[in-house]
This record gives structure tokens, sequence and C-alpha cells, in this order.
């Protein structure tokens, strides 16, 4: 059976968290925690080949239901 060494999550995110004071401790915390997540969900195995990126979306690119969610 073949299974797949490398996963790859991206999560998009309001640009203002990287302005944040605590911004290294939150996207850490994101990093590790979506990477547990794949872990659990595709086996562990898979851990180390996982990349997870966090894609800044500035407020006036987001839109919520078809509305600026300025």
């Amino acid at each position: 059976m073949f299974r797949p060494t490398n996963a790859s999550v991206v999560l998009g995110v309001r640009a203002g968290v990287f302005d944040r004071p605590d911004a290294a401790r939150i996207t850490a915390r994101l990093g590790a925690a979506l990477t547990d997540a794949i872990a659990r969900v595709a086996g562990d195995d898979l851990r180390a080949g996982t990349m997870v990126e966090l894609v800044a979306s500035p407020p006036d690119r987001t839109f919520v239901g078809g509305v600026l969610a300025v």
C-alpha cells in the first residue's frame, strides 16, 4: 500500500495577527497544532514531512459571505 510521506497545510490568517506582540507564540502554536492534527489523523510517520504555511490576508482582500470584512 502506498503511503505519502509529506503533507502540506496552507492556512489563511488575517494579516494583523503578525503585528501582535504575541505573534511568534501564536504562529508557533498554530504550526504545532496543525502538524499534530495531521499526525493524529494520517499517522505520526507524516509529522517530520508536514509543512504548515500561514498566509496573511490583508483586510481589504478578505470577504465573508461575499461582503468585504474590514
